[in-house]
C-alpha cells in the first residue's frame, strides 16, 4: 500500500428510481441545445430507455439517437461517428448501456474537439487530448464495467487485435446517474458477467502495489456488496434494492479501480478479448479465481480479508488457508451465479496462447500485480484455464 498518492474523481454521482427521467435539470446545466443519446441497439428497445426518452421529448430536449453501437467497439465505429458528430453542433452527449455505450461516447465526445483518429491517441499512439471534451452524461444499464466514472475508453485496434485504452482526465463523465430502472430488464447472464466484472475491479485494485488507505476503503465495501447483492440480482432481477446496491458497487469499485490500479486479471483478459473477441466480464469472472489461486502470495492478509469479506468463515484458518478461501469462494460463487469455469467455453484455443500472453505482458498495468508476473505463468494460467 502506498502511503504518498494522489487520488481523483471528479464526477457527479446521482442515485436513485427513476432519475433517468429527469434529464432536463442537467440540459439546463450544461445550456445544451442538441443533445446526442448513445446506446446500443438491445437498450434502445427496452421500456425504461422508451420512457426515458418519452420525458425528453415531454421536457422539450433536441436530441437525435445512435443506436449502432456494438461490444468492444472497434476503432472504425469510433472514427466513423466521430466524423459525424464533428458535422453537428452537439453540446452534450448522453450515453445509455454497459461499457460499450459509455466507452463509444467517451471517445467521441474527446474526438468532436480534437483533431486526428482515435488510434493516435490509444495507449502507445502519438498525440493526447489538447482540449476539453463535449460534456458527458453516463446512465448505466448495466452494474459492472464502472465506465460512468473513470477516465478511461477501451477500444478494439482491429489492425493489431488487441484491445486498447485511451485514457485521459479529459474523458471523464461530468454526470454519472445510476438508476435502477434502467438495470432491473437485464439479463441474468448479463448480470452475473458484470457482476464479476465490478467484483475484479474490486480485488484487483485492493490488492495492487498501486492501493492506497482510499482505496482500499472504496474496494473493501464493493466486494462485500457484490459478494452479498450479486446473487440475488441474478435471480431476483426485478429486486430494486439489489439492482440499486449493485449499481453503487459497481461504481465504488470503478473508483478505486481508477485510482488504485488492476493486474494480471485485467491484463489477460483485454489480450484475450483482442484476440478471440470473448466478453470482458465473463473472461474476468473465468480468470479471477485462477489468478488468485497464484497472487494471493504476494500478500496474505489482504487474500485473508478478502475471503471474510465474500463470506467465508475464516475464524479457525490460518491466514495462508484464509487466503486461499478468498480465491475458491469466487469459485463456488461463479458457479451459482452460471458463470462457466473454464476459456473453452469461450472459443479459446492453446494455439491462441502465445499472442494472448504477449499482449498481456504489454500491459501497462501488469506491474502493479501483487506478484511478479512471467509469460510462464501466464501460460501456466491459461492452461488451467482450459
Amino acid at each position: 500500500m502506498r502511503t504518498e498518492f494522489e487520488f481523483y474523481s471528479p464526477i457527479k454521482i446521482v442515485t436513485g428510481v427513476g432519475e433517468s427521467q429527469k434529464l432536463n435539470k442537467w440540459v439546463e446545466l450544461f445550456q445544451a441545445n442538441l443533445v446526442l443519446v448513445i446506446v446500443d441497439g438491445v437498450v434502445a428497445k427496452t421500456d425504461a430507455f422508451l420512457a426515458m426518452t418519452e420525458s425528453m421529448k415531454e421536457q422539450g430536449i433536441s436530441f437525435d439517437i445512435f443506436s449502432d453501437t456494438i461490444p468492444e467497439p472497434p476503432m472504425e465505429l469510433i472514427d466513423n461517428l466521430a466524423a459525424q458528430v464533428r458535422e453537428k453542433a452537439y453540446d452534450l452527449v448522453i450515453a445509455v448501456g454497459g461499457g460499450s455505450p459509455m466507452d463509444t461516447a467517451k471517445a467521441v465526445c474527446m474526438l468532436k474537439n480534437n483533431e486526428g483518429r482515435i488510434k493516435e491517441y490509444l495507449f502507445g499512439g502519438s498525440k493526447t487530448p489538447k482540449y476539453p471534451s463535449v460534456p458527458l452524461i453516463c446512465i448505466p444499464t448495466t452494474a459492472g464495467s464502472g465506465s460512468e466514472v473513470s477516465c478511461a475508453s477501451v477500444i478494439e485496434d482491429t489492425e493489431e487485435h488487441i484491445k486498447l485504452s485511451c485514457t485521459h482526465p479529459n474523458l471523464y463523465a461530468k454526470v454519472a446517474i445510476l438508476d435502477p430502472l434502467m438495470q432491473k430488464g437485464m439479463p441474468a447472464s448479463v448480470t452475473a458477467g458484470t457482476g464479476m466484472d465490478a467484483m475484479t475491479h474490486a480485488i484487483e485494485s485492493y490488492t495492487s502495489k498501486n492501493s492506497s488507505v482510499f482505496t482500499e476503503m472504496y474496494a473493501r465495501k464493493a466486494i462485500a456488496i457484490i459478494a452479498k447483492h450479486l446473487p440475488i440480482a441474478v435471480k431476483e432481477p426485478e429486486n430494486l434494492e439489489s439492482r440499486m446496491m449493485m449499481a453503487q458497487a459497481s461504481t465504488m469499485a470503478a473508483i478505486t479501480m481508477a485510482n488504485g490500479g488492476l493486474g494480471a486479471v485485467h491484463g489477460i483478459s483485454q489480450s484475450m478479448g483482442g484476440v478471440a473477441h470473448t466478453p470482458h466480464g465473463i473472461t474476468n469472472a473465468i480468470l479471477l479465481p485462477k489468478v488468485m489461486k497464484y497472487n494471493y502470495k504476494g500478500d496474505m492478509e489482504k487474500f485473508a480479508d478478502i475471503a471474510a469479506l465474500l463470506g467465508v468463515d475464516t475464524s479457525e484458518m490460518t491466514t495462508e488457508e484464509a487466503a486461499q478461501a478468498a480465491g475458491e469462494k469466487i469459485a463456488e460463487i461463479n458457479a451459482e451465479i452460471g458463470i462457466p469455469d473454464n476459456i473453452t467455453s469461450l472459443k479459446v484455443t492453446k494455439d491462441m496462447f502465445p499472442e494472448i500472453v504477449k499482449g498481456t505482458m504489454g500491459y501497462r498495468l501488469l506491474w502493479m500485480n501483487p506478484i511478479p508476473f512471467t509469460e510462464e505463468l501466464g501460460y501456466k494460467i491459461l492452461e488451467e484455464s482450459l
